[in-house]
């Protein structure tokens, strides 16, 4: 990966327009190729979105993080499991559970083969409201890619899957590890 993310000089990319200083900072530092300056600036961009939508929602940023844990999970997912996501002691994660369930947005439910162990599941109001909130930007993304020709969307959509392959892989590693340039996931 060395090869693609290379120490580069200030002023190599000269005539672009930096609209942050932290990605001009970036750029002094680094080369590479547009389209992952690109994804760090949808990275960016959906952080400032989460912001937006917590305090649309009422909703402290890690209780809107631990909804979108909860939503977007592959299984249901226990307070024990919810709390290791968000990187927080499970005393402070029995807190959090508490107090979203105390606001309507999740409910704890006993789980039919193993009544000692508990999930957690998003109340369809909380569901509701959260999709709510996404609706408009939800359809402002589809209506962009409608701008697109659908070969182009599907190198879009290979790219992208890809780098979410790679983000997730690059976390479970402990950012130690990362595929290289070519590498399928």
């Amino acid at each position: 990966m060395t090869e693609r993310w290379q120490e580069g000089r200030p002023g190599e990319r000269d005539g672009e327009a930096l609209g942050d200083a932290t990605e001009a900072l970036e750029r002094s530092r680094l080369r590479a190729p547009e389209v992952s300056w690109a994804l760090r600036e949808v990275n960016r961009a959906a952080a400032d979105v989460d912001h937006e939508l917590a305090g649309r929602l009422d909703l402290r940023a890690l209780d809107y993080t631990a909804m979108g844990h909860l939503m977007g999970a592959p299984a249901t997912l226990g307070p024990a499991e919810l709390s290791a996501r968000l990187g927080i002691s499970t005393g402070s994660g029995t807190e959090l559970v508490d107090r979203l369930e105390r606001a309507g947005h999740l409910r704890r439910r006993r789980n039919d083969r193993d009544r000692r162990r508990v999930g957690l599941e998003p109340t369809e109001s909380a569901v509701a409201d959260i999709l709510g909130e996404l609706g408009p930007l939800f359809a402002a993304l589809d209506a962009l890619a409608e701008d697109f020709s659908p070969e182009e969307q599907e190198v879009i959509a290979r790219y992208l899957r890809s780098a979410a392959q790679r983000m997730r892989a690059f976390g479970a590693a402990g950012g130690s590890t990362a595929p290289q340039r070519g590498d399928r996931l």
